[in-house]
């Protein structure tokens, strides 16, 4: 079993994951940072074992199964590829990479060395979702037509904030569209291509909010909403000739409705928020075995970079 995890980064999205992991089936062994006095806090709040300031140190150690990278965007690629290299299974946090050619080398490498990757993209784990897949495959909603997607968070603009800075991988779509397009493709099929898009940029130059049409091969026609410049519900509304899935907060969503033509209502309630790291830790295990998904999730994590890289060109904003 894989269970022995080794961190890199201390950030809030490490911390979260070091404390909401099940413990009983996975150990953090050690963690990587640049900053002594940031693992030096980290790990003495967490209580783990080992830190290091030199990454090959850190990859070096045989206790370590697989990596959990939660650190800046333009990071991960890096630090992914170096662990695949060393024998490591990678958990990445979302965005897994920038760019579409990053995300086919380093899902080729790990082929290569029979090493799973995953991207953290937390609706790909949650229990609900599962459901919702065996659903559509069963065809409860009947033939598909639309899905419409939204994220919208307001945050005070400030170029010095990660999430407004392009040297640090910022902007709506990285951040908060990754779940938006991740949801779209997950549902929808890695046919998912890109019909036409829209952007508007913040005087530092990322992308602030965007809206985006995609279709797939069924002829179903999604929509994308993702802004930093106003709040929207998270939430998924998938119809169908029999009826519509609604899914509110849904990156971590526990529970989904189906509203039928006849009035009926169909609740699916399954999985806990809280679990999500375990969940992502547990499926980890399960590509290792060979257990993939009806939709692999590193095929949609593929598709959806490969998208972003689309819409970018579309808004002359592919970044170097």
């Amino acid at each position: 079993m894989i269970n022995k995890i080794g961190v890199v980064g201390t950030g809030d999205i490490a911390g979260q994951f070091v404390s909401q992991i099940n413990q009983d089936k996975y150990q953090i062994v050690s963690v990587f940072n640049h900053r002594e006095s940031s693992l030096k806090t980290f790990t003495e709040t967490h209580k783990i074992p080992h830190k290091t300031t030199n990454y090959e140190e850190f990859l070096a150690n045989d206790k370590i199964d697989c990596v959990y990278i939660a650190t800046p965007n333009q990071t991960h690629y890096e630090f992914a590829l170096k662990a695949l290299q060393a024998g490591k299974h990678v958990l990445c946090e979302k965005v897994m990479v920038m760019k579409g050619e990053e995300a086919k080398k380093l899902f080729a490498v790990a082929k290569e060395k029979n090493l799973v990757l995953l991207e953290a993209v937390t609706l790909f784990y949650m229990p609900m979702y599962s459901t919702v897949q065996q659903l559509l495959k069963n065809n409860k909603l009947g033939k598909l037509s639309n899905a419409n997607i939204t994220f919208g968070s307001c945050k005070e603009y400030d170029p010095n904030n990660r999430f407004f800075s392009l040297e640090k991988g910022g902007g709506a779509l990285f951040d908060i569209g990754t779940y938006a397009l991740s949801a779209a493709v997950y549902l929808l099929n890695t046919s998912l291509e890109l019909i036409a898009t829209d952007v508007s940029l913040s005087e530092s130059g990322v992308d602030e909010k965007s809206m985006t049409l995609l279709k797939n091969a069924d002829d179903v026609q999604a929509s994308v909403m993702i802004s930093f410049r106003g709040k929207m519900p998270k939430q998924i509304i998938l119809t169908g000739d029999k009826g519509y899935l609604l899914i509110d907060d849904f990156p971590r969503a526990e529970k989904g409705q189906i509203f039928y033509n006849d009035g009926q209502v169909e609740i699916i309630d399954q999985g806990t928020g809280h679990d999500v790291f375990t969940y992502e830790m547990d499926r980890v295990n399960q590509y290792a075995k060979g257990e993939i998904d009806t939709e692999d999730l590193r095929e949609v994590t593929e598709r959806v970079i490969c998208l972003m890289d689309e819409m970018r060109e579309s808004w002359d904003y592919l970044q170097d």
